[in-house]
């Protein structure tokens, strides 16, 4: 007897420990691979169908997270924001400013704190506004109240230097000479005596909610101080001109929204900035051969306003914006070197269930198929 046949008869396996083979012949064996195939292509839709149920599982609650907070937000930020101005028409002083000889007047005074004398006579000086007096000057920050408030004073300020700068164009036009700065034309268009018409002049009224006792002059940092109306002298005023208008919150994510009468205010003193009005103050003073070079004029001062009108980021802000950007920074770290973390361990569990051999059943006989399977 062959040494196959005794060990057969012993009931041990003839086949090496290492082989996939389980007895069966080479053709069931092909069988059964091909079996085992089918059976992994009948069952991959449901396992990606599983896959995809998981990830639309894992976006509904992302989803309805977001959902959540802003619908949080929409059921609240309407009235926190009437209730934070409630008392602004009574609180808030009422101005009438000239931005073309920065002459100021109370127009009507509310119970806020009182302004200081001096300061009182400067604080509508829009040469000594620039972009540093801002509260929203950079795209991160976000306050509703806040974009408002730089946006009344902003327009202001640009105002009141193009005057300025104009002024002190018309002036250097009578003399016969040429503009080539306008960076010191809020200082040098005040010592000129030449009597100069600037036709069109817009005169407006300016609120002011003053909650704090920290200087105007500083309203970047006087957080509770606030610009909150505009309206033209002469326009049919309400009190609503008066007020951050709040009927939209969903616009105002977009753009600070105004009143009619704000849009009228403060398209009149962004118009003092236009070539347009620039020729037309030119030709009021009897300059009417110089379009081109006031219309350069008016171009050179947008590039100045530009540059007074910028925030210089201080050293704190820039701090500050390092320490969130490395916060966000790390926690995507942190989230890429998680998702590698499973991704290699998961490659390592499929690879090992691959590469491991199949166990047999117990008491299996495995022959390798022959002929002759008989002593002769």
């Amino acid at each position: 007897m062959t040494n196959q046949y005794v060990r057969a008869r012993q009931g041990v396996s003839v086949l090496p420990m290492a082989s996939n083979n389980l007895g069966l012949s080479t053709m069931a064996t092909g069988q059964l691979e091909r079996m085992i195939d089918d059976a992994a292509w009948l069952t991959y839709p449901l396992h990606l169908a599983v896959g995809i149920i998981k990830d639309f599982v894992y976006a509904l609650f992302l989803i309805s997270a977001v959902i959540l907070a802003v619908g949080v937000w929409m059921f609240t930020a309407h009235d926190n924001r009437a209730d934070l101005i409630a008392k602004f028409p009574v609180e808030q002083t009422i101005y009438q400013v000239n931005p073309a000889t920065n002459a100021i007047a109370v127009q009507r005074a509310g119970t806020d704190f009182v302004v200081d004398k001096d300061i009182f006579n400067a604080v509508f000086n829009g040469c000594m506004g620039e972009g540093t007096q801002l509260k929203n000057p950079l795209y991160t920050d976000r306050h509703w109240l806040a974009e408002k408030s730089d946006l009344f004073q902003s327009a202001y300020i640009a105002s009141s230097r193009n005057l300025a700068a104009l002024t002190y164009a018309l002036h250097e036009a009578k003399l016969g000479k040429e503009v080539a700065s306008f960076h010191y034309a809020c200082s040098g268009s005040k010592g000129w005596t030449t009597p100069v018409v600037i036709p069109n002049t817009p005169v407006v009224y300016v609120a002011y909610q003053h909650q704090t006792d920290e200087s105007i002059m500083d309203s970047a940092n006087a957080q509770w101080d606030w610009f909150t109306g505009l309206c033209l002298v002469g326009a049919n005023c309400t009190q609503a001109d008066f007020m951050p208008r709040n009927d939209n919150i969903y616009a105002d994510a977009i753009s600070p929204q105004v009143t009619a009468n704000q849009a009228a205010a403060l398209k009149a003193l962004n118009a003092t900035g236009i070539a347009k009005f620039w020729i037309a103050a030119a030709h009021a003073n009897g300059i009417a051969d110089q379009d081109a070079a006031f219309a350069n004029y008016a171009a050179m001062q947008r590039v100045q306003l530009a540059k007074d009108m910028n925030h210089p980021v201080t050293e704190h802000e820039a701090w500050m914006r390092t320490v969130e950007i490395a916060i966000v920074g790390f926690i995507l770290f942190i989230g890429f070197i998680g998702w590698w973390i499973i991704h290699r361990w998961r490659k390592a569990v499929r690879e090992r269930e691959e590469n491991e051999p199949r166990r047999r059943p117990e008491n299996v006989i495995a022959m390798r198929p022959t002929t002759k399977m008989w002593p002769a």
